[in-house]
């Protein structure tokens, strides 16, 4: 007779991460990249990312189950060219662009990291300031956004 095995799962709180706000101009590669040898972190490029999507939002994420380190770098912005026939080989027959955003409400953020667990928001904030291509950091108070962040960041 086979042994019966009861599992109890426990409940997982979905509302407990901080989101963190970046201003920078480089690349998000090299913002991963920055963040990884200047932060000791250690963000790879997200492998289950949707390129059949019709916009794309570049995704770094830190994982490390041992630690419990669960961290995501987004990109908040994303220039979509749309694909109209060409009008003509003039020098000013520029295509059509359109701004897409992950998260509506910062707008003006260029990348935004999702910390759910493994490092306390301050200290990644402190982490942070060592990296001269970063013009401002500041931790995002979710009670101000008119979204849910859980709808948006994958």
């Amino acid at each position: 007779m086979a042994k019966v095995k009861n599992y109890i799962l426990d409940e997982i709180d979905e509302n407990n991460f901080s989101l963190i706000a970046i201003h920078s101009s480089c690349e998000a590669y090299y913002l991963a990249f920055l963040l990884n040898s200047k932060c000791q972190c250690q963000f790879a490029k997200n492998k289950k990312e949707g390129a059949e999507a019709d916009h794309y939002f570049e995704n770094y994420e830190w994982i490390d189950p041992i630690k419990d380190i669960e961290i995501r770098l987004f990109s908040n912005r994303y220039l979509k060219f749309q694909n109209d026939v060409l009008k003509g080989n003039s020098l000013f027959d520029l295509p059509e662009t359109k701004e897409l955003y992950l998260m509506q409400d910062l707008k003006e953020v260029d990348y935004i990291i999702k910390i759910d667990s493994g490092i306390e928001d301050f200290v990644m904030i402190k982490r942070i300031e060592l990296i001269d291509q970063v013009s401002y950091r500041c931790l995002v108070d979710q009670s101000q956004l008119k979204t849910d962040p859980r709808l948006n960041l994958y």
